[in-house]
């Protein structure tokens, strides 16, 4: 079996995962970012909420694969694994944001 290379690899990939792969090369941008700003000693709070931002692009991405996956699980099987089920719950509570409490606000 012959391996594709990876730029045939990229060539033939669906959109939806090209998709995906522009939105995280977004974020390594961000990320990017937010490193030169740490090496230019930007202000605390700009640094912040650009790191903020980042970890919203972050969870977003991960909710569209989770989403993506789900789709695809149940596409494919008429009685889905119901403990790869549990297990993708299990993941979208790990990834959840954790709000804040009103102790933290006050």
């Amino acid at each position: 079996m012959v391996k594709m290379s990876l730029i045939e690899q990229l060539e033939n990939m669906k959109p939806t995962q090209k998709a995906m792969l522009n939105r995280l090369k977004r974020v390594e941008g961000q990320l990017r970012g937010i490193q030169r700003m740490i090496i230019e000693e930007k202000p605390c709070q700009e640094i912040l909420l650009q790191l903020s931002a980042a970890r919203k692009a972050m969870q977003n991405a991960c909710i569209e694969i989770l989403k993506s996956y789900v789709k695809k699980c149940l596409a494919e099987s008429r009685s889905p694994d119901m403990e790869e089920l549990e297990k993708l719950i299990a993941t979208l509570i790990d990834i959840a944001p954790i709000p804040a409490s009103r102790d933290q606000e006050s």
